[in-house]
């Protein structure tokens, strides 16, 4: 019978485990971010470049919020792109990097 005042040993860690392998990426959502992000960032970033090159056009310095819009297009753009090249790389097999 155990004494409940002893407490019982911690087993030793296992000193060298085993490596996992690396996880599979999840290409459904990455896909879904790529289609997201160049559904929304294209168009805003079409409309904010028309609004700030037509300000710019007609003399004036453009509002802050359509260099925002314009800046905020340009982001999401480039996340689309890059969520488009990284599905492009799993589906082709090469190795990150």
């Amino acid at each position: 019978m155990t004494d409940p005042q002893t407490p019982t040993p911690n087993p030793a860690p296992d000193p060298d485990p085993a490596p996992e392998p690396p996880k599979k990426p999840n290409t459904g959502f990455m896909i879904l971010i790529a289609i997201l992000c160049l559904a929304f960032g294209l168009p805003t970033t079409y409309s904010g470049g028309v609004m700030v090159g037509a300000a710019f056009g007609a003399g004036d310095f453009p509002s802050i919020g359509f260099i925002a819009q314009l800046g905020l297009g340009l982001v999401l753009t480039g996340f689309g792109l890059a969520s488009v090249l990284a599905v492009v790389k799993v589906f082709t097999g090469r190795p990150n990097g």
